[in-house]
């Protein structure tokens, strides 16, 4: 039979025990709503909530977190993204997003929390240019690379998106025509490099009785992901927005 000192040992060892186990750190990347204010009524929580007007730019879905981007007089937004998963947005399009304030944790980063605004929820309010294209030419646009060159398919879908929407807005007057006449449009992939930095350019050609002949140049940069025209009289980049 246990003494009361036996008994008042093994308390204190199971109570240090206790102290000393932390619960595992998570190595996925954590997103936190803003601290709540427990003495605000609901009315007022709502408030908290953000309710805007933006045009819609892009998914990004190869990082830590999802993100939807989207720009409001000329500014671009970026909005931690797991509410819209149709991923059925196009550049362009114009919608109402709303969301709150919150934080996410940096990975590799000692785990620092940075603030970020999180995504509740999206509604398309109107077709963008892209929209407006795809319903004007229903064709796909086709493309070609060199064998040589390993482009993953999602790296490829980057450059269809980046090419459809030049042409649902360009005013090139020969693919303008060529969109009208529900032409082939084709567009040729290849690396180039100029002034220095690294880029992947788009030869875009529509497609006639003898051939395609390109009528436009485009250039993307690798780092930045910006779209430019070539000016090839004056033999410099122009940033296409």
């Amino acid at each position: 039979m246990l003494n009361l000192k036996t008994i008042t040992v093994i308390i204190a060892l199971a109570m240090i025990q206790a102290c000393s186990t932390k619960p595992p750190k998570s190595a996925k990347p954590e997103i936190k709503p803003a601290v709540r204010d427990t003495s605000l009524t609901n009315k007022e929580i709502v408030k908290k909530r953000h309710e805007g007007d933006f045009a819609f730019v892009k998914y990004i879905d190869d990082g830590d977190y999802s993100q939807l981007i989207a720009s409001e007089d000329k500014s671009s937004r970026s909005f931690i993204n797991d509410a819209d998963t149709t991923r059925s947005l196009n550049r362009g399009d114009l919608v109402k997003i709303t969301w709150k304030d919150g934080t996410i944790t940096m990975a590799g980063d000692d785990d620092a929390e940075v603030p970020a605004k999180l995504l509740i929820a999206v509604a398309k309010t109107g077709d963008g240019p892209v929209s407006k294209f795809r319903k004007l030419y229903p064709k796909k646009i086709k493309y070609t690379w060199a064998t040589t060159e390993d482009y993953t398919s999602s790296y490829l879908d980057r450059l269809y998106l980046s090419a459809e929407y030049y042409l649902a807005t360009t005013q090139n007057p020969l693919l303008r025509q060529a969109i009208s006449n529900k032409q082939d449009i084709t567009y040729s992939i290849e690396p180039q490099e100029k002034n220095g930095k690294s880029y992947t350019m788009l030869g875009i050609a529509p497609v006639g009785p003898n051939g395609s002949n390109v009528v436009q140049w485009l250039y993307i940069g690798d780092e930045d992901d910006k779209l430019y025209e070539y000016d090839l009289a004056n033999d410099h980049l122009v940033e296409y927005k």
